[in-house]
C-alpha cells in the first residue's frame, strides 16, 4: 500500500509539472485543431461570409494535406450570423461554449462583430479578424483580438499618404455621413491635414442618392486636385458618372468596398469616365490575375457552384497568418500561446498581402494596393502604399 501510495504522488507531482496537454486545451486533440468562423453564410450579404470561409478553408486544406500543424489537422467549423448583431452574439457564443473551438477566424459585418466583441474578449479566445473592417474591432489594442483585414482609420491614413505621394495639395471629400462612412471620415480629414493637404471641399452623398450634379460642381469650382469617395459603390458610381457627363477631370480615389474597378467601370456605364479612377485593397494581386491562378485553381477545385472571388482573398490571408501562428506556437499548444505567437509576428510574408504582416499593435496589415481597370478591360494593379 505504502508503495502504490509512493507511485500514484510520484504521477500526480510529476504531472504538475508538465505543460497542459491537448485534452486540458478547448478544441484540441492529439489528431485535430478545430478553428470556428462566423458571417453571414445566407441571406442578402452572404458573399461576405461563405466566400472568405471558402478562402481559410482551401488554406486549412492544403496544410492538412502535409500532415497538418505538428501532426494536427486543422477542422473548420462554420456558422451563419446573417450579418446580424443579435446573430453574431449567438454564433461565437455556440462556437465557444457548444462547439468548444479553440480559436475563431472569422467575422465579416463591422456592427456584428462588435456585438459579439465583449463574449470574444471575455472568453480569452484567440480572434482573427478577417473581413470586418470597424476600427473598434482591434482598437484599442485588446489581448487575444488581432486584425488581418484593414481597418477603417488606416485605410484612410493610406488614402491620404498616396494622395502625399503623388503631390496632390488640394484634395475633397465626398462622404457618406451613415456610421460607415464617419468612420473613415475623421480619420481622412485629420490624416491629410498631418501631410499639408488642403482640404477645399467636404460634401455629404448619401446611399439613396440618385443625383450628384450638386456636389460634383461644388467640388468642380473647388479646384480640387484629386477627389476622395468615401462611398458605396453606387453613390460613388454617381458621382463619377455625373463628374464626366460635367467635364471634371480629376483623380478619384476609392474605398476597399470597391474592390472591382472592372465592375465598377460597368456600373458608371461611361466609356473613358473611370480612366482615372483607382481604389484601395487589402490584396496585392486580384483574384482574376495571372498571380492568384494557383489559388483560384483551388477554390475552384473545392468549391465549383461559387466564382473566385475577391472576398476570397481576405480569408486566404487570415488562414495564412492563423497557421503560421499555429507553428510558431509549437506541439504544446494552448491559447495562450498562440496569442504569444500571433502578437510575434513582425515580417510575414503571404500570399495576397500587399506588404508584410507585423501584428505588434495587433493590426497586422498596414498597407494596401491601388487597383486600376486596364485599357483593356482588366485590374491591374498600379501601387502598393505602406504606413510610414
Amino acid at each position: 500500500m505504502k508503495s502504490l501510495i509512493g507511485i500514484i504522488g510520484f504521477v500526480i507531482s510529476t504531472a504538475a509539472g508538465l505543460p497542459a496537454f491537448a485534452a486540458d486545451v478547448p478544441g484540441v486533440t492529439d489528431d485535430v485543431i478545430k478553428i470556428g468562423t462566423f458571417g453571414p453564410i445566407t441571406g442578402s450579404n452572404f458573399a461576405l461570409g461563405k466566400l472568405p470561409m471558402n478562402g481559410l478553408e482551401v488554406v486549412f486544406d492544403e496544410v492538412n494535406a502535409t500532415g497538418g500543424v505538428h501532426g494536427r489537422k486543422l477542422e473548420l467549423i462554420r456558422v451563419d450570423d446573417q450579418c446580424d448583431p443579435a446573430g453574431a452574439i449567438a454564433a461565437v457564443r455556440k462556437l465557444i461554449f457548444d462547439d468548444q473551438v479553440f480559436a475563431i477566424v472569422g467575422g465579416s459585418c463591422s456592427n456584428a462583430v462588435l456585438a459579439a466583441k465583449k463574449d470574444i474578449e471575455d472568453a480569452g479566445i484567440p480572434y482573427v479578424n478577417f473581413v470586418a473592417a470597424s476600427n473598434k474591432i482591434s482598437a484599442p489594442k485588446l489581448g487575444n483580438i488581432f486584425t488581418s483585414m484593414l481597418t477603417s482609420n488606416l485605410e484612410s491614413e493610406l488614402q491620404a499618404q498616396y494622395l502625399a505621394e503623388l503631390g496632390v495639395t488640394k484634395a475633397a471629400v465626398v462622404a457618406q455621413h451613415d456610421a460607415w462612412g464617419r468612420d473613415r471620415h475623421e480619420t481622412l480629414l485629420t490624416s491629410l491635414a498631418a501631410r499639408n493637404i488642403q482640404i477645399v471641399a467636404d460634401e455629404e452623398l448619401a446611399m439613396e442618392s440618385n443625383d450628384a450634379t450638386a456636389q460634383v460642381l461644388r467640388v468642380q469650382s473647388s479646384g480640387a486636385e484629386a477627389v476622395v469617395l468615401l462611398n458605396y459603390p453606387k453613390p460613388a458610381s454617381l458621382f463619377v458618372r455625373d463628374a464626366s457627363r460635367l467635364g471634371f477631370d480629376s483623380t478619384f480615389i476609392g474605398t476597399s468596398v470597391i474592390p472591382d474597378p472592372v465592375a465598377f467601370y460597368d456600373l458608371v456605364a461611361i466609356p473613358g469616365a473611370t480612366k482615372n479612377f483607382v481604389t484601395i485593397s487589402p490584396s496585392r494581386y486580384p483574384i482574376d490575375s495571372e498571380k492568384a491562378e494557383e489559388w483560384r485553381n483551388k477554390l475552384v477545385a473545392k468549391f465549383p457552384d461559387d466564382v473566385p472571388h475577391a472576398y476570397n482573398v481576405f480569408g486566404i490571408t487570415a488562414g495564412q497568418l492563423t497557421v503560421e501562428a499555429l507553428k510558431v506556437a509549437g506541439p504544446d499548444l494552448t491559447r495562450q500561446s498562440l496569442i504569444d505567437a500571433l502578437t510575434d509576428v513582425k515580417s510575414l510574408e503571404v500570399t495576397f498581402a500587399p506588404a508584410s504582416l507585423n501584428c505588434d499593435t495587433h493590426q497586422c496589415l498596414r498597407s494596401g494596393a491601388w487597383f486600376k481597370r486596364s485599357d483593356d478591360g482588366r485590374t491591374e494593379t498600379v501601387g502598393i502604399t505602406q504606413l510610414k
